[in-house]
């Protein structure tokens, strides 16, 4: 009794194993077949055709040859629509000092600076922020005149990112400020800007 009820689960154990071992085969003569076809292989024509650049190569680079140096200018500025190119090069020829005119000019770093507002109660919060194309990654020094001259207002400095920076301020100090933004680095200031305190 025992003997009949295990050979049905040793017959489906074995066609089990049977149908993994069809299908294992099946897969593996596709991959097989597939691979020898795109010509992933190695040996035989595909190697053939790499080499051989005759012999129907889909991919062929031709060995690399040096480029010609460009020469004249990589950016012409100023350049008028109805001007022809022999007008341009007589009146290069007749004023050394018009070459500065064709090379690219850096951009112009100016800092400017906004007030969230223009009047404030004393230790109430003064958003400060503004712009400084060209100057990413700048550290900015925050100074105040009070009408007895410009000093550092005494706050940490304030970085440009994204050619942007902000910063919040108190003050208890009564009475019209004027703030300003200073490169560190540069020297360069922002447009002052005024608050009332009081």
């Amino acid at each position: 009794m025992k003997q009949a009820e295990q050979h049905p689960i040793a017959a489906g154990i074995t066609a089990l194993v049977a149908v993994a071992v069809g299908a294992g085969l099946i897969v593996g003569i596709g991959m097989f077949v597939g691979v020898n076809v795109m010509g992933l292989g190695g040996g035989g024509a595909a190697d053939d055709r790499a080499t051989d650049p005759g012999a129907g190569a889909s991919l062929y680079a031709p060995p690399p040859k040096p480029t010609k140096t460009a020469t004249g200018p990589a950016i012409t500025l100023n350049a008028s629509p109805t001007s022809t190119p022999e007008k341009q090069a007589a009146s290069a020829s007749i004023s050394p000092s018009s070459s500065k005119t064709v090379a690219a000019r850096p951009v112009k770093k100016e800092i400017t600076l906004q007030a969230g507002t223009v009047a404030a109660k004393p230790m109430e919060r003064i958003d400060l922020s503004g712009i400084y194309p060209g100057g990413e990654g700048a550290i900015l020094r925050l100074e105040r005149n009070d009408g007895q001259g410009w000093e550092d207002f005494g706050i940490p400095d304030v970085p440009v990112t994204g050619e942007q920076f902000s910063t919040v301020i108190q003050s208890g100090r009564v009475g019209k400020h004027e703030f300003r933004m200073k490169d560190i680095d540069t020297g360069t200031y922002s447009n002052p800007v005024s608050v009332t305190i009081g």
